[in-house]
């Protein structure tokens, strides 16, 4: 998608949706995102961060603490409902859409972005991604005004875009024409991204760059550092409670980061179908075309900014794709400014039909992709097998979660049941159950930070796909099993989870549970 000329930044006019419009079409998607985050199943993590918000800590295990204090905030208005809970996704993604459209023109391809898997059915999920998303777009758009009153760049400039704006008569400011209130803000959006997800530290590297690509060091240096200073005292939270763990989570999460068991190119095309998916190829294409022309947008301070918070942190991503697996969500945050310099580009080719037409066909994969999960949503597909029908499979794991609540209800009320994974235990908490992760049995989380084992108690329920391992066992008579609970995706069983009763030989055994959706089983059958 190279342009063999020098892009031309373009003015507040020329072609495509004006500011006006385009506030209208998000104020349209504003009735539809609450009725996604009213209806859509919830995820397994969204219900693991609604645990975090239960019980506030300075940080947690597996992220920092701003999704939980968000959460926490909405559901103390709205009450501990699933529609409470996704509003902070709903706010992020609205935070984001305005700071992009303003940041973009002319915004004739805004109305295509805004159609993609993020801003339609995971604008409403709510995870770590939510604060990032919303504080990395604050950041960049502070980068912006702050280096609009840097003053110009020496060397290629473009066409209009390049004066930076003035400060009105009577503003206090350092002395640079940068007021002084603006460096705090930027330090708090900054130090609030950090506190939503660690993946906020390469906007640091990337708008340090943007600084310095500005030049003019001594305008802005001084501030910068205060800025710095007051993010460091926003965080602090997270370096206390890593003291308290002797930094547990961050060796984590510096492991989960940084590892590469598999590098090679199955890995990296597996990272970049994912991104196809979620924005499709005008991402790829104008990240090569942006590094070409780098050196036109040095000029202007929102070209520039946008340029260094989108190539620096995309060329990142796509390295480590190549080291090994790496999860396709993790390169969203840097989104938010590619779509300023597709703006620019797109004014370069869309004179030509040819050009236009590809570049429509460039988003029909995640197109595509929001048609085919709104269809499935109300018609499953047919040619995807029950067993990968991950949608359908959530919503069947919702279903047997609520059933199986009911019934512990009646086995054992008050009494914990241990699960093997903090995915049952958190959703067997919005229930109400008292659910407690077994450490050891897979990832640990949040809820081994305090490990609690069967161990101890004169009888223990465990809810999983088999019996416990012996080790954990130690000390109880055999098992019990209480029922066998399937899960039925499609009207076909893709898995069985057992109820099994662990007791001492001279403790009590309690009664079988009720009939219902718990199907009896042999109690002599193994699971």
């Amino acid at each position: 998608m190279a342009a063999r000329t020098r892009p031309a930044v373009p003015t507040d006019g020329g072609s495509g949706v004006t500011f006006r419009g385009y506030l209208w079409l998000v104020a349209g998607l504003v009735p539809a995102y609450l009725v996604l985050a009213a209806v859509l199943p919830p995820a397994d993590d969204e219900l693991y961060y609604w645990c975090w918000s239960g019980r506030l800590q300075l940080s947690y295990y597996d992220h920092p603490p701003m999704t939980a204090y968000l959460i926490r905030a909405a559901t103390s208005v709205f009450g501990d409902t699933l529609f409470a809970l996704r509003l902070p996704a709903v706010v992020s993604t609205l935070t984001v859409l305005l700071v992009v459209g303003y940041l973009t023109r002319p915004r004739t391809l805004l109305p295509l972005v805004v159609f993609t898997p993020l801003f339609t059915f995971g604008a409403v999920l709510v995870t770590p991604d939510t604060p990032l998303l919303m504080f990395w777009a604050l950041y960049l758009l502070w980068l912006v005004k702050v280096q609009e009153r840097i003053g110009p760049v020496r060397g290629p400039t473009v066409r209009e875009g390049a004066v930076p704006h003035a400060l009105p008569d009577g503003r206090a400011s350092d002395g640079t024409g940068i007021p002084y209130w603006l460096w705090p803000l930027g330090g708090l959006i900054l130090g609030c991204g950090i506190l939503g997800k660690y993946t906020t530290g390469l906007a640091v590297m990337a708008g340090f760059l943007s600084f310095a690509l500005a030049g003019n060091w001594r305008r802005w240096v001084g501030g910068y550092a205060v800025h710095l200073a007051v993010a460091f005292l926003v965080t602090l939270p997270i370096l206390v409670h890593n003291v308290r763990y002797d930094f547990a989570p961050l060796k984590y999460q510096w492991r989960h980061a940084m590892s590469s068991p598999e590098p090679g190119v199955v890995p990296f095309l597996s990272f970049v179908g994912v991104q196809l998916l979620l924005f499709g190829a005008v991402p790829f294409g104008v990240f090569a075309w942006a590094v070409r022309h780098r050196r036109a947008f040095l000029a202007d301070p929102r070209l520039r900014v946008c340029l260094c918070l989108f190539t620096f942190p995309f060329a990142f991503f796509l390295y480590k794709a190549t080291r090994g697996p790496l999860e396709g969500n993790w390169a969203l945050a840097c989104y938010i400014a590619i779509w300023p310099l597709a703006a620019v580009w797109y004014e370069t080719v869309r004179h030509s039909a040819a050009w236009r037409r590809l570049t429509a066909l460039a988003f029909a994969a995640p197109a595509a992709c929001v048609a085919l999960v709104a269809v499935h949503l109300v018609w499953p597909v047919p040619l995807l097998s029950p067993g990968a029908d991950r949608i359908t499979r959530q919503a069947a794991k919702v279903e047997l979660t609520r059933d199986l609540a009911e019934v512990l209800r009646a086995v054992g009320p008050g009494e914990p049941v241990y699960v093997p994974s903090y995915q049952w235990a958190a959703m067997l908490r919005f229930h109400g159950i008292d659910a407690r992760q077994v450490a050891g049995l897979t990832r640990p989380s949040h809820f081994t930070q305090y490990p609690e084992t069967p161990a101890g108690r004169d009888r223990a329920l465990y809810f999983g796909e088999g019996f416990l391992p012996p080790e954990y066992a130690a000390g109880f008579g055999p098992p019990r099993i209480l029922g066998k609970l399937p899960l039925v995706v499609r009207g076909k069983e893709v898995g069985v989870y057992w109820l099994i009763e662990y007791s001492r030989p001279d403790g009590a055994a309690s009664a079988v549970p009720p009939a219902g959706r718990l199907d009896r089983t042999d109690p002599h059958a193994a699971p």
